[in-house]
């Protein structure tokens, strides 16, 4: 094949390229349904990774469940 030889229609059939499926959202799995919607909350890499190697070093589960607790905390102290 000559270097540029795909560029030339010689009247052949090209070979068609296996269409890849699209991506699907998948189902939900079921977590939370008893709970109230989740909110994303944006923090930095930085921050969210420290706060997590200190979870871990102390034996803590989670970070979601650390930042729940600190933030009812606040909560209850300002009522």
């Amino acid at each position: 094949m000559a270097r540029f030889a795909y560029l030339t229609d010689d009247g052949k059939a090209k070979k068609s390229k296996k269409k890849k499926s699209a991506k699907k959202t998948p189902a939900p799995d079921g977590r939370g349904q008893n709970e109230e919607r989740v909110e994303p909350v944006y923090v930095r890499k930085e921050t969210v990774r420290a706060v997590w190697r200190e979870v871990k070093k102390e034996g803590g589960e989670s970070v979601s469940e650390l930042v729940e607790d600190l933030l009812l905390q606040w909560l209850r102290e300002r009522a």
